[in-house]
């Protein structure tokens, strides 16, 4: 018998193209195939995402908030309006991400290890703080 986490995200890679306003909330998707996915508008609040393939995903206006996102694979994803607050992007590819701003980035975790879009440049103190420029 499958553990109900490998259960739901066998679900939702299954029906990825039908996922926009899901609730989601706290699922363990780590590792997902969501590539493609319409995740607009989704409740993915702290949301296992680890290591998820997240390419291509239509993320506007999700709501990401405490998502572990860490390792994940956002390139070009649409982030529009996406609620970033608190999540955890450690690692995470956002090489060619859409509409993500510095505003939302002000109210993510990340670390060096994230890759950012050619239009997002970021500087790191010797402090450990950053200054995001767009």
């Amino acid at each position: 018998m499958l553990e109900d986490w490998i259960f739901q995200k066998k679900q939702a890679e299954q029906s990825k193209n039908k996922l926009r306003g899901v609730d989601l909330c706290n699922a363990k998707l780590m590792g997902a195939k969501l590539d493609n996915a319409d995740l607009t508008a989704a409740d993915l609040t702290a949301a296992y995402l680890i290591k998820a393939d997240l390419r291509h995903a239509k993320l506007a206006g999700a709501d990401l908030t405490q998502a572990v996102l860490s390792e994940a694979d956002l390139s070009n994803a649409d982030l529009e309006n996406a609620e970033l607050t608190d999540s955890y992007l450690h690692g995470a590819n956002l090489q060619d991400v859409r509409n993500l701003t510095c505003e939302q980035l002000e109210l993510a975790n990340f670390d060096k290890d994230t890759v950012f879009p050619d239009y997002i440049t970021m500087h790191w103190t010797e402090d450990g703080h950053c200054e995001c420029k767009e």
